[in-house]
C-alpha cells in the first residue's frame, strides 16, 4: 500500500497562475483547454504559456496533461467552438502535433477513488462507443477512452453527439470533452457508486464546487484554486 497525492488544476485558457497552483508534493494533473482565454492575450504569450506547461511535464514526468475541447477544435478540422482563434490555428495545431507524446489522453484514473477528464463521462456516451460499463477497474476504463481517442477522434466531437437543438453540450451523449455537469449528474457513468468524476470545462464562480459524485475545478477565472485529493493505492 501507499499514499499518493493528487492535485488537479482546472482550464487554463492561457493562465499563468498554475504555476502557483502546482505543488512539489503531489502528482500535478491538467485538465485541458491550454488556449483561447475569455480575455486578450496575444497568441505569443498563450504559445509561450503552453510551452511552459510542456516545460514543466519534461521537468516532472509524473504530471498529466489531459485534452479539452478547446484543445480538440485546433487538432481536427472542422470543430471550431467559441473564441476559435483562425490566425492562430496552425501554430496552435502544429504545438499538439509536436508535443503529443507528453500528453496522457482524454481520462486518468487515481485508483479506484476518482476518474479525471475535461467535462465528465456519461453512461449514454460509454455505451455508445465502448460498451456496458461493468464494474471494471477505473483504469481499464481510462484505457477504454484513451484507445478510443487514438483511433476515432470524431467520437468525441461535438456535432458526433449533440442533438439538434443542443448548442453547448446538453445532450447525455456528449463526449468527455464536452458535456455539462448538470446533464452529468443525471447520467454519471458512476451512478450508484463512491466514485468521483473530477471535471473542468464549466465554469464555477466560487472555486472548486462539489455536487453529487462531481468535481468541479474550472474556476481559474474566479479564484485561483486547484484540488487536493490524497489516495491509497495497492501495490502493483
Amino acid at each position: 500500500m501507499k499514499t499518493c497525492k493528487y492535485n488537479i488544476i482546472g482550464d487554463i485558457h492561457a493562465k499563468a497562475c498554475w504555476h502557483d497552483l502546482v505543488r512539489e508534493d503531489s502528482i500535478n494533473i491538467f485538465v485541458g483547454d491550454y488556449f483561447d482565454p475569455y480575455e486578450h492575450t496575444s497568441r505569443a504569450a498563450q504559445l509561450y504559456n503552453f510551452q511552459d506547461i510542456l516545460a514543466f511535464k519534461r521537468q516532472r514526468p509524473e504530471t498529466v496533461l489531459l485534452y479539452g475541447n478547446h484543445d480538440f477544435h485546433y487538432m481536427v478540422p472542422g470543430e471550431h467552438y467559441s473564441r476559435y482563434d483562425m490566425l492562430g490555428a496552425v501554430e496552435y495545431r502544429q504545438a499538439f502535433e509536436q508535443s503529443q507524446e507528453l500528453f496522457y489522453g482524454i481520462a486518468y484514473p487515481i485508483g479506484e477513488t476518482a476518474l479525471v477528464t475535461h467535462a465528465g463521462v456519461s453512461k449514454p456516451w460509454y455505451e455508445k462507443y465502448i460498451g456496458t460499463y461493468q464494474s471494471e477497474s477505473l483504469t481499464e476504463v481510462a484505457q477504454r477512452i484513451n484507445q478510443l481517442w487514438e483511433t476515432d477522434k470524431q467520437a468525441f466531437a461535438f456535432e458526433s453527439n449533440a442533438e439538434s437543438y443542443d448548442y453547448c453540450g446538453t445532450t447525455p451523449t456528449h463526449s468527455p470533452i464536452w458535456i455539462r455537469p448538470w446533464v452529468l449528474v443525471k447520467n454519471d457513468l458512476f451512478a450508484d457508486t463512491k466514485i468521483k468524476q473530477i471535471i473542468g470545462h464549466t465554469r464555477t464562480e466560487a472555486g472548486v464546487m462539489f455536487d453529487h459524485n462531481l468535481v468541479e475545478v474550472d474556476c481559474l477565472d474566479t479564484k485561483e484554486q486547484s484540488y487536493q485529493l490524497q489516495v491509497t493505492l495497492q501495490d502493483e
